[in-house]
């Protein structure tokens, strides 16, 4: 044994680090690391190679689209993943958060179109003997919030008895979520088969449409209810009404807006004629070229520089324009649909779009109407879950669950309800994943989640949540879902590289992470 070894003992862990050590040693450093390559990788390798620009935001990963969708994928990850990296600090595994999103989009799309019932079987004897049913409770309009609170009982309650198995019977976690994974893929398959068919068929589709968009429904003065589109294609005369009655700056400031509009895509469309035009002479020269032809060269080149067309005039701008453009201001009548399937940062995103003129299209119409819900929604999330682990008693808990159990225990922890609770806390994450979803697209389907179970573990390793339990944060869980959101988009941008070599690169990184998040807590338990 090294003379270095000797001379070190366990109370030096203990001893003052500089904040430079102290830094490097956060498990959250080198995941920052790796995000900060995916944003550079994502931002360089998006932009078009026609353009000869440096400017990140000139790509299609960070142009306001991008951002949008790049930004959805993230959120919804980050909110699975706070729910399976808490649990794992907690020492346990959840590998049913992907059927449960399958389930409760089942369920609450269900709901929503046709109902809640509660039923109660019943032999009977009448004509021979035979099951019935007996409806107790039957509510044919299902209100957004009764449908989420609907979903909510039963997700919390899966996620409880769960729980309890684990606490009570001491089996692996992995093997009860296990088959709680199959037990809802199949449970949620069959019941829509049962429910989602017409009187002809035998057996229904997996997939749940023609749900209302409810978020889209918005109370329009002297019309009373009626979803958004439906409101656009009134009566003209109705659309002109509409517009008398409102006062005449909002009628400038929608009319200036919808000019800018008409005169950018009158813009985008002559550009568009341009290039059309050109294409043939373009051509054409690389013939001449290629026959050394220097009189045509010059002659064509010519005929490219002095080519014209009669610019596009812009659309002129009708009352009826500016009704519709007035009905997609007005605010849903159904704010927790909108809440969850909605759009936030709006304002910014207009204002990205007229005047900074940022916002915009190829056609010349606005790219990005704000960023989704979840995002705000997983912020919120990410906030509390923060504030819990980090500065209450409660998140003292969950690490010393994790981190030793027994000692735990001894010291009156009650860690059983700890694991409990972050079980029905993983139900209710995947319940926020599954209700974003079926706001946003107004379906559902029970293959939806499919393996989002171990994605949102490999957000949390990557993240640095150590596996065995009592390390971790909820910085590093973020930081985690933004890698593996990067990974997938960064991939398919880089010009001779299959994009699901991505799958390469995040395998690369969750075993690095691991091995990584293992020394660093030896290393804070003195163990090296």
């Amino acid at each position: 044994m090294s003379s270095s070894e000797n001379s070190r003992k366990e109370s030096d862990r203990h001893n003052p680090k500089s904040s430079l050590i102290s830094l490097i040693s956060r498990p959250e450093i080198g995941p920052i690391g790796v995000m900060i390559l995916l944003f550079g990788m994502l931002g360089y390798f998006s932009i078009p190679a026609s353009e000869t620009t440096w400017n990140p935001f000139a790509g299609e990963g960070f142009n306001a689209l991008g951002i949008r969708n790049n930004l959805r994928v993230i959120s919804q990850l980050g909110i699975i993943a706070l729910g399976a990296g808490l649990l794992i600090i907690a020492g346990e595994f959840d590998l049913s958060i992907g059927s449960m999103i399958g389930f409760a989009g089942a369920c609450m799309a269900m709901t929503l179109r046709w109902g809640f019932s509660i039923v109660l079987p019943y032999i009977s004897f009448d004509g021979g003997t035979h099951l019935e049913f007996y409806t107790l409770l039957h509510i044919p309009n299902v209100t957004p919030t009764l449908a989420i609170f609907i979903t909510l009982c039963f997700t919390l309650t899966f996620g409880w008895v769960q729980g309890f198995i684990i606490v009570r019977s001491g089996l692996p976690s992995f093997i009860v979520t296990l088959g709680g994974l199959f037990f809802l893929r199949g449970l949620t398959e069959v019941s829509l088969r049962s429910f989602n068919h017409r009187p002809d068929q035998a057996k229904g589709a997996t997939t749940v449409t023609e749900i209302p968009d409810i978020k889209n429904i918005i109370n329009l003065p002297g019309y009373g209810e009626m979803e958004r589109e439906a409101a656009k294609y009134l009566p003209e005369t109705d659309l002109i009404s509409i517009v008398k009655n409102l006062p005449s700056d909002v009628i400038a400031k929608i009319s200036e807006r919808l000019e800018y509009t008409a005169q950018r895509v009158a813009e985008a469309k002559t550009d568009l004629l341009i290039a059309k035009g050109v294409k043939p002479l373009e051509k054409a020269l690389e013939n001449a070229i290629a026959s050394d032809n220097e009189f045509m060269i010059k002659t064509i080149q010519e005929k490219i520089e002095n080519f014209k067309i009669d610019p596009v005039i812009p659309k002129s701008i009708t009352e009826v324009d500016i009704a519709r453009a007035y009905i997609d201001t007005i605010g849903s009548a159904r704010p927790i649909a909108d809440f969850f399937g909605g759009n936030i940062l709006e304002t910014i995103f207009d204002w990205l779009y007229f005047p900074i003129d940022w916002n915009v299209n190829n056609f010349g119409n606005q790219f990005a109407p704000g960023l989704y819900s979840c995002v705000m929604i997983w912020v919120i999330l990410s906030l509390v879950c923060y504030i819990v682990l980090s500065k209450t008693q409660v998140g003292n808990w969950i690490y010393s669950t994790g981190g030793n159990l027994s000692a735990a225990q001894a010291n009156g922890v009650p860690t059983n309800k700890v694991k409990i609770s972050l079980f029905m806390f993983s139900a209710f994450c995947a319940t926020l994943f599954a209700t974003c979803q079926v706001f946003e697209v107004n379906t559902s389907d029970a293959a939806k989640g499919n393996l989002k179970e171990l994605e949102a573990i490999a957000a949390a390793v990557i993240g640095g949540i150590v596996m065995t339990g009592g390390f971790g944060t909820v910085l590093g869980i973020i930081v985690g879902a933004f890698i593996f959101g990067l990974a997938k988009e960064a991939f398919f941008y880089i010009p001779g590289i299959d994009g699901s070599f991505y799958r390469v690169f995040l395998g690369f990184v969750i075993i690095a992470s691991a091995l990584l998040n293992e020394n660093i807590r030896k290393r804070i338990m003195g163990n090296i």
